[in-house]
């Protein structure tokens, strides 16, 4: 059975582990306890009995922006980014933006199976380790 709940204090740890090995840039814990307290800022976790990814997201109204989905990758590409989107929906979010590196091939193709289109490019958004800058397609989803 797979759990959304925002995630608390408790959570912290998990997250960031899950931050450390998918992201090459991972937030610290610093950076998550003050995104956490800002009002518009929701960090869900995605349970099955355990921790096994999360995705934050600033919400305004019915808008919502994303900021990172991270699922640990032995249970990615088993619908549980899918099942985030649904939630967002379902809570009554209309519309959904974000950033993804053009490198991300998999996080591309999960976005577009999710129904996102691609809106524009935003040149040298994402800093690499080595401090070149890659470019990022902005998509978006509408639901009417």
């Amino acid at each position: 059975m797979i759990t959304i709940s925002e995630l608390s204090e408790n959570d912290f740890e998990e997250v960031l582990q899950i931050e450390k090995v998918l992201f090459i840039n991972p937030m610290n814990l610093t950076q998550l306890s003050n995104f956490s307290k800002q009002d518009s800022f929701i960090i869900w976790k995605i349970d099955i009995g355990k921790t096994i990814g999360y995705v934050s997201f600033f919400k305004i109204k019915d808008e919502a922006e994303i900021i990172k989905i991270g699922i640990e990758q032995s249970y990615q590409r088993k619908n549980y980014g899918s099942y985030v989107i649904s939630e967002m929906k379902r809570i009554g979010i209309k519309k959904i933006f974000l950033e993804v590196s053009v490198e991300n091939v998999k996080a591309i193709n999960f976005y577009l199976k999710n129904g996102f289109y691609k809106t524009g490019t935003r040149k040298a958004y994402y800093k690499q380790k080595d401090n070149t800058r890659v470019d990022a397609f902005m998509f978006s989803l509408e639901f009417w």
